[in-house]
């Protein structure tokens, strides 16, 4: 009986644990877009087909490096790292002089503000 309880209990552990998987860098993201939204200077709202992309984590540029799809074809944003932005922990963010991208556990957010303001989000897979 003790025996059939600890195969139970480390077959649940098991289970629970496996979903918590860590990133790590060379791992390569699969995301589609749930928004895609532009506000002109004039105001005016537009929102964009919603588009698939992906990304792999590059230690050497230390960034996130885009594929050669969609609207972040061929960008390299390069990843600010602190104390509260790990890898690891799938927690990470990137800033440019008009950008912000933030990512936490498979939820991408990307906003600019240039000409127009540009909002994106987006769910993403790692494979």
């Amino acid at each position: 009986m003790n025996i059939k309880k600890t195969i139970v209990g480390l077959t649940l552990s098991m289970l629970v644990s496996s979903g918590a998987a860590n990133a790590d860098w060379g791992d390569v993201y699969y995301c589609q877009m749930t928004n895609f939204n532009e506000i002109t200077l004039e105001g005016e709202e537009k929102k964009w087909k919603l588009q698939k992309f992906q990304f792999k984590l590059d230690q050497t540029k230390n960034a996130m490096v885009f594929g050669s799809t969609g609207y972040f074809r061929g960008e390299v944003l390069k990843l600010y790292l602190d104390l509260s932005s790990k890898v690891s922990q799938e927690e990470w963010f990137s800033t440019s002089t008009l950008s912000i991208t933030n990512f936490d556990k498979g939820k991408l957010l990307f906003t600019s503000n240039g000409l127009q303001i540009t909002s994106i989000s987006a769910d993403c897979d790692k494979f």
